[in-house]
């Protein structure tokens, strides 16, 4: 909503996910901006492609699952043409009670061989809106977040949630800790726990360093 307020060319699509993907009250404010296809991920993300053509900024926000029916369109009609049409995959990795239809297990394999694309993955919310700002300013090609269902870490009692994240550079990592024994490298949720085992290998002796690897693609 504030890119959507700060830039009148950023559009919001979705596919039948309206509440899932958090888009209510931005459909409410926004509704010449906001587009619901249904159940046709397919036709959203063409859809995406034409609006970029027509000088706008699509935010594809669609289920990690579910944007799997839209492969052949994310390659022939988005990445060929190098349109930089935002991805927002949510409900990446697994989802509990939402059951294995909507395990978000497999966008970064069929996501990371996809021409042209970046894929990037934050460690918490802060760093979530820094990449949703990095997409709008960047051009050249598709770019994707994944990102996964849940509140964010902003209220989980780790020691990394009083750590800034620092400003996005694309395609490259963060360090978030230092050490001289281990390196563990995390992506996206899996950032905040690696970073917890670091804590715990200190009081053994043993010093991890922690790298957030912030993109999958480029790497």
């Amino acid at each position: 909503m504030e890119l959507a307020e700060a830039h009148p060319d950023v559009v919001a699509i979705t596919a039948a996910m309206c509440e899932g993907t958090g888009l209510v009250e931005y459909a409410r404010k926004f509704p010449e901006r906001f587009f619901d296809v249904g159940i046709a991920e397919e036709h959203g993300v063409t859809f995406a492609a034409g609006l970029v053509k027509a000088g706008f900024r699509p935010y594809v926000a669609i289920y990690s699952t579910f944007l799997q029916r839209a492969h052949d369109q994310i390659i022939h009609d988005v990445a060929l043409q190098g349109l930089p049409v935002v991805f927002c995959l949510d409900r990446a990795g697994l989802v509990g009670e939402d059951g294995p239809t909507h395990n978000g297990v497999f966008d970064i394999a069929y996501l990371r061989k996809v021409p042209g694309l970046t894929l990037m993955a934050p460690r918490d919310g802060r760093e979530f809106k820094k990449m949703l700002y990095h997409a709008y300013g960047h051009r050249s090609g598709p770019i994707a977040i994944r990102y996964p269902r849940g509140a964010v870490h902003e209220e989980s009692s780790s020691p990394l949630k009083n750590v800034i994240p620092t400003p996005i550079e694309h395609g490259r990592s963060e360090i978030l800790r230092e050490g001289t024994d281990v390196l563990l490298i995390a992506l996206g949720s899996m950032v905040y726990p690696a970073y917890e085992a670091a804590e715990l290998l200190a009081k053994q002796g043993v010093e991890a360093a922690v790298l957030n690897a912030r993109f999958v693609k480029p790497l």
